[in-house]
């Protein structure tokens, strides 16, 4: 559980999270922004850029948040206030990622349109910066385009895209048809929704484009394009953001050696863009500049080089680097050192070029750059708003008018507290859950020697009864999904609060659990109704009381929605009913796990199962017969993530994601 921050002043000043209220829409911003030495000048205010990254509003979300569901307004704004509360003023967040959900794209690589509530989301989570005073850094595209499903993270499952569609959007001879689509039925409804929103901080073309060069052998991305194409899209995108908006455009660069002249990978430079793209206004107003030190060490370090090293044409802003401490001794080193894909020498560069976060901004600050932006806040092995917290706290007190927007003042929610989660007309159950879930710090939790999985619930009278709620982990380093018990909301009365008791059963490895999820989804008919959750345990560890006001995470549908409140708010008591409910007894779903090569169904009883195994195509390749709980190989089946099905009798009981080695 997240500790509290400190207050940085009497305008900003408990920890905890804000009461949930709407934002209110500025008015358009009608001067231009621009960039020159240290400074970025956002909405007439000349600032330096101290923050974090958001990227994805939550672990659940990748390349979720704009589209055809509803952002998670309250996730969003948590984010926002802790940042502000800090002392910092900016967040960069990412809108298409990967393509997978928005915008629309065929294998051709045309674009035909962006999700319903693409341009509400972008509006609201600007409406929510501005109210705090922060801004925001927009990025567009990322090198997750051509990496297949969901790039090995674990945090989504999402199909909806191929490698082909995007690779002919970047590269090949109809990319520049296929960026004239984008331009027409997605970037350029955006602009005229948002374009000029004053919460704008800048439009962010790519997420570390040289990720895609084959020069980089970067093994995870599966298609690669040339350097000529980076610069091309950019330029042309860049051109179009300019013609269409008063703010700022940028890009995010894999490390600031791309920056120097004669490099002989290319360079930023106006003329190389515009030669490149034809696009007159195509010229980027910054550049941002992203750090690791296990690959960078110390010569590639923009915090042990000042900026006039890299000989840039151009103000520099570090939009990535470690939140945390990095060096020996530190928690960054301990998951350097527990993740195989790190080598020992990776190791040693990030012992050399040992720091604090805090010096970290201080250097960024005292030697020229325009900002400091580390990751994140929702990748927390890298850094979290805790550790970040004092460097943005530093700035604010020693620097307060280099990085206040505006004073703000946030009430804060305290006490005995609980999370809400309101469904209005939830979609009848398929394969795709909606999720309430949240992720553990580093490489996991050690829970060895719990045998339960415990929660207070309270079922707000009125609501319907025909929802499921599936009990699921997330273990290992490759975040294999366990799906523990399938609970129905019918079993609860409604109006009292009653304890929850999950049996976790033996097949389920504890020592790193990676995430504790609830997926829920209406049968039969349309679920409506409010539900309330209290006092999550695995085992005798507390893993949320909500009295910090932190919800979960929420994998956003239209329907559905999270807050905080306080318990005594709840049905008019703030103690536990005297009902007690242990689902022990009522075990109705098989469940699916993968270890090694094996798929292991455990299943409550002897009843006849068919199990089907899915692909992200949605092909089925293995269908397998058993009665009761059975092991399958699966020596012949590929190496990727797959959907498991269970049905019983005919029906669907049990829908699992699993990863095959």
């Amino acid at each position: 559980m997240l500790r509290k921050v400190k207050a940085v002043s009497a305008m900003i000043a408990a920890a905890g999270m804000a009461i949930c209220v709407m934002a209110q829409s500025p008015p358009p911003q009608d001067t231009q922004d621009s960039a020159e030495g240290t400074r970025l000048t956002v909405n007439g205010k000349s600032l330096f850029a101290s923050g974090m990254n958001v990227a994805w509003v939550s672990g659940n979300s990748f390349g979720n948040d704009v589209g055809d569901v509803a952002l998670d307004a309250f996730a969003f704004r948590s984010h926002v206030q802790a940042v502000r509360k800090a002392g910092g003023n900016s967040l960069r967040w990412w809108l298409h990622t990967d393509f997978s959900n928005c915008p629309k794209i065929n294998d051709q690589g045309v674009v035909s349109g962006i999700g319903s509530q693409t341009v509400n989301n972008i509006k609201t989570a600007l409406d929510i910066a501005y109210e705090n005073g922060v801004a925001l850094i927009l990025c567009l595209f990322s090198f997750d385009m051509l990496v297949p499903g969901d790039g090995g993270k674990g945090t989504s499952y999402y199909p909806n895209y191929t490698l082909e569609g995007n690779h002919r959007f970047l590269s090949g001879p109809a990319s520049n048809a296929n960026l004239d689509s984008y331009f027409e039925n997605a970037l350029r409804p955006i602009l005229a929704g948002v374009g000029n929103h004053p919460a704008i901080m800048a439009w962010e073309v790519f997420n570390e484009a040289e990720g895609m060069l084959a020069a980089e052998n970067w093994s995870h991305v599966m298609r690669k394009i040339s350097f000529e194409d980076i610069l091309r899209v950019t330029n042309r995108v860049a051109g179009e953001v300019r013609r269409g908006s008063k703010k700022m455009v940028s890009t995010g660069i894999k490390e600031a050696s791309y920056l120097r002249a004669g490099n002989s990978r290319g360079q930023y430079s106006t003329a190389n863009l515009i030669a490149a793209g034809g696009d007159d206004d195509g010229w980027l107003d910054f550049y941002m500049v992203h750090y690791y030190p296990q690959w960078q060490g110390t010569t590639g370090s923009p915090f042990h080089n000042p900026a006039s090293h890299w000989g840039a044409d151009r103000p520099i802003v570090i939009a990535e680097f470690p939140g945390r401490d990095w060096g020996p001794g530190t928690a960054y080193r301990e998951v350097l050192v527990n993740d195989p894909g790190t080598p020992a020498d990776a190791v040693q560069r990030a012992d050399e070029a040992a720091m604090t976060v805090t010096q970290a901004f201080q250097y960024a600050f005292q030697n020229g750059y325009a900002g400091a932006l580390s990751w994140a806040l929702t990748d927390p092995s890298f850094g979290r708003i805790e550790e970040t917290g004092p460097a943005m706290k530093w700035l604010y007190d020693n620097h307060k008018d280099a990085v206040l927007i505006k004073e703000v003042t946030i009430e804060d929610l305290t006490g005995d507290l609980v999370m809400k989660l309101t469904a209005n007309s939830l979609p009848v159950l398929s394969a795709d859950w909606a999720e309430l879930g949240t992720n553990f710090e580093g490489n996991g939790s050690n829970f060895s020697g719990s045998t339960n999985i415990t929660f207070d619930i309270f079922v707000q009278a009125g609501s319907g009864s025909n929802l499921d709620i599936n009990v699921v982990m997330k273990v290992g380093r490759d975040w294999d999904w366990t799906q523990i018990q399938t609970l129905k909301l019918a079993d609860y009365t409604p109006g009292q609060w009653v304890t929850v008791t999950v049996p976790i059963g033996t097949s389920v490895s504890l020592s790193q659990v990676r995430s504790l999820l609830f997926q829920y989804g209406s049968t039969g008919t349309p679920f409506t109704g409010t539900i309330f959750f209290d006092n999550v345990r695995i085992g005798t560890n507390l893993i949320s009381d909500f009295d910090d006001a932190k919800a979960w995470g929420l994998m956003a549908t239209s329907a559905s929605a999270v807050d905080i409140v306080t318990r005594a708010s709840v049905g008019g008591t703030s103690v536990i009913g005297q009902g007690k409910f242990s689902s022990a007894s009522a075990l109705r779903a098989p469940t699916a796990l993968v270890r090694g090569k094996t798929l292991r169904v455990t299943s409550p009883d002897n009843s006849d199962l068919r199990i089907k195994m899915i692909n992200v195509q949605g092909r089925t390749v293995r269908t397998f017969k058993a009665k009761g709980s059975a092991d399958f190989s699966l020596k012949k089946v590929p190496a990727g993530r797959y959907i498991v099905e269970i049905k019983k009798a005919g029906n669907k009981v049990s829908t699992t994601s699993v990863t095959v080695k």
